[in-house]
């Protein structure tokens, strides 16, 4: 690894090491009803997770630092791991399938901020710009626009790019076409505060588009998702409760899947709330909570073994003594005598 490199994954990780790391945002929701979502909190350096249709939680990746998931134009997670090595996977059913880009070098490709467009491109933020990665595996840059600090990027069905720079206009989304051409459309999204303002925890992350063409960003000062459109209208779309913020969102069947983590007082998480298209919103999903009942579930299990095990070895005890009751006995009778 280069000096630069290593300096730059130094940078990365401070965070990290000081208890004030961005939480991952990806979330993606496939046609079945499947949720990909990622999580660094778990499972070593992070994980990879799928929440089936059905309520079951399975793990798909572990010791994978990934900040970011999306499906590609057939429905696979498509997934990066951003922290020594870069490394983006997609998979097939549960397991890798393919490699689609590996390194060392963050320049060459940045797994920590990235994702993975329709088009079978590769996008990554590293240096001030957002970059490509073609199909043929050529780099260059999508646009001459430099950001001031940039986290995170979302790329629609269009080929646009949308990219959030919390170093400008306390809180701006860069929009690039496929042109090129960079255009601000929105700026003072992050929520004034009290304190100062922490580059670290005052973010915008995740960024989702619906059908309608409304943009949706994830805003943690404010612990919210603002809704807002190109031309400028915005609202808040989802506030959420308590210690939680939301970090990432993304939509199916008009129906919109929000990622949150809970770091206030003390990291839990991860957790889905869905928000339904009458406007109701519901906790699908807790990390802790699924935990606790599968650990409940297995130690009742466990019990439950346990007595089984125990009444088949006492029903055995008690078939063997009446068995030996039964040769005692008749050792003990007089023999009979013949009858002539």
């Amino acid at each position: 690894m280069s000096l630069k490199a290593l300096l730059f994954a130094i940078l990365f990780a401070l965070p990290i090491l000081n208890g004030l790391a961005h939480p991952a945002w990806g979330i993606a929701v496939d046609e079945q009803g499947n949720i990909y979502f990622t999580d660094i909190f778990h499972n070593e350096r992070g994980s990879l997770w799928k929440l089936h249709f059905n309520g079951t939680l399975e793990l798909l990746l572990s010791d994978f630092h990934a900040h970011n998931v999306s499906l590609d134009v057939d429905g696979n997670p498509v997934s990066a791991h951003g922290e020594e090595h870069h490394t983006m996977v997609r998979l097939k059913g549960s397991v890798v399938s393919d490699t689609l880009y590996s390194t060392t070098d963050i320049e060459e490709f940045f797994g920590g901020n990235c994702t993975y467009t329709k088009a079978g491109d590769i996008l990554f933020g590293i240096n001030k710009k957002i970059w490509r990665i073609d199909t043929e595996g050529n780099l260059s840059a999508i646009s001459n626009h430099r950001f001031e600090w940039n986290q995170g990027l979302f790329s629609d069905t269009d080929g646009n790019v949308y990219a959030p720079d919390i170093g400008r206009d306390n809180g701006a989304v860069i929009k690039i076409d496929t042109s090129g051409q960079a255009n601000v459309i929105a700026t003072e999204l992050i929520t004034l505060t009290n304190g100062e303002f922490d580059p670290h925890q005052d973010v915008l992350l995740g960024i989702g588009k619906d059908k309608e063409g409304w943009l949706y960003i994830a805003e943690t000062a404010g612990k919210r998702i603002i809704k807002f459109s190109e031309e400028g209208e915005r609202e808040t779309f989802f506030t959420a409760e308590g210690d939680w913020f939301p970090c990432g969102i993304t939509f199916q069947n008009g129906s919109a899947y929000i990622l949150e983590s809970k770091m206030d007082n003390g990291y839990e998480g991860p957790q889905i709330t869905k928000v339904s298209v009458d406007g109701s919103s519901e906790v699908i999903f807790n990390y802790e909570s699924y935990q606790a009942v599968k650990t409940t579930g297995t130690e009742e299990k466990n019990e439950n073994d346990n007595e089984t095990l125990n009444l088949f070895w006492i029903s055995l005890g008690l078939v063997l003594i009446v068995l030996m009751a039964l040769v005692i006995y008749r050792k003990l009778q007089p023999p009979l005598n013949k009858v002539s």
